[in-house]
Parts: structure tokens; sequence; C-alpha cells
């Protein structure tokens, strides 16, 4: 069956399980629904049924969402700067060209939840629940991945300076091309995670220490050498 689109329309602040064009759409009735350039900016969707949804540019900057069940919910386009998804479901989810700017995730399902071409910077991905979390080509400047589950997926393209990752699992995964400098790695699990043609910044031996197990290059390593130990590589 066909989502049913509704657009343009303002529910800036408002408590979304009252709004009558909306009812029968939560979990129930004829199916999920897709909002298209939407401002939902504040509105309240605690704890609601939207498995399903597709929210096209629309605007849910500071909306709450905690607990909302969002399980395959589809957001293309538009923002969610500083929203509160909290403990919600998002099994499945996927966030294509979104701005999450400082976005709260903490306590979410995440299990095979992607995030595509977004703006990330001061997110908090820390205590997401479930495996399989996709993060690509985004900006994740200074965000919070503490412990998050990263194994063995392709995390390319991710600017991570200055962000959080202490504890994560980071085994097996693909990080060609993304940057981490500065990055906080004390405790993540980076074995067999693929490092070359990442940026990994200065490398003292603390955070040689944090890399163990990782696979870099040979330039990388031999630029680890120099740095530490201030020595010349010839062939």
């Amino acid at each position: 069956m066909a989502s049913e689109l509704l657009a343009d329309l303002d529910l800036r602040g408002t408590l979304l399980r009252e709004r009558p064009e909306l009812r029968g759409h939560r979990g129930q009735g004829p199916g999920p629904l897709t909002l298209a350039r939407c401002d939902l900016s504040g509105a309240d969707l605690r704890g609601l049924d939207l498995p399903g949804w597709a929210f096209h540019d629309c605007n849910l900057d500071e909306a709450r969402l905690t607990g909302a069940r969002l399980d395959a919910a589809v957001f293309h386009g538009g923002s969610a700067r500083s929203a509160t998804f909290i403990d919600a479901d998002l099994a499945g989810a996927r966030f294509e060209m979104v701005d999450a700017t400082g976005a709260h995730f903490g306590g979410a399902l995440m299990s095979e939840a992607q995030f595509h071409g977004c703006r990330l910077m001061g997110t908090n991905f820390e205590g997401t629940r479930g495996l399989g979390m996709l993060l690509q080509d985004s900006n994740l400047y200074a965000a919070n991945l503490g412990g998050a589950a990263l194994g063995n997926a392709a995390l390319t393209g991710l600017r991570l300076t200055e962000a959080s990752l202490r504890g994560a699992d980071l085994r097996g995964s693909d990080l060609s091309g993304s940057v981490l400098v500065g990055a906080d790695l004390f405790a993540a699990k980076l074995k067999n995670a693929d490092l070359r043609g990442a940026d990994l910044g200065p490398v003292d031996l603390d955070r040689l220490r944090a890399l163990s197990g990782a696979i870099i290059s040979r330039t990388q390593a031999e630029a680890i050498l120099v740095e530490l130990a201030n020595v010349v590589v010839t062939d």
C-alpha cells in the first residue's frame, strides 16, 4: 500500500497525537505517512508508533522523539538539530543528507540503522543499542560514539575529528578515507579495523597503544616511526 503524503504542514511545538490529520496513522489504521516539507520543530512525538514513516525535507529541530517507534523510518534531507531520539526504536531507519547536529540518540535501538551524507557534529550516540549501525560520508566532528557497536562496517568518508570513540567496537571495520585527528580512542576495540588511508593525526605512544590490532599501511607506519623516534626511513 502506498504511503499517504501530507505536505507543508506547520506542526511547530505541537503534540502530534492530538492532530486530527495524523490520527489513524500511528502504527495502526491505513499505514505509515510521508511528511514532506513539514515544520515539526519542537514538536512532541514522544512514545508514538510511527514505523515506516518518511520525513522528506522536514524541520525536526529540537523535536522530542523519546521512546518513539521509528523502525524502518526514512529521514531524507531537512534537519533534526538538537532533536531527542533517546530510547527510540530506530532499527532499520535511514537518515540521508540530514543535519542532525547536536541530536541525542542515547539508549536508542540502532540495529541496521544507516546514516549517509549527514551532519552529525556533536551528536550523542553514547549508549545506543543493537548491531549493524552504519555511518558513511558524514561529519561527526566532536560527536560522542562512546561504546557504540560499529564492528564489521564500512565506515568510510567520516570526519571523526575530536570525536569520542571511547570503548567503541570497531573490530573488522573499514575506516578508509576517514579523519581521526584528535579522536579519543581510549579502550576502543580496533582489532582488524582497516585504517589504511585514514588520517590518524599526530601519534604519540598512548595513541599508538590505542591503535593496537588495527591495520595500517606501510606509509602510515613509517610516518609514525619518524614521529616517535625521529629517524629517517630509507629503502
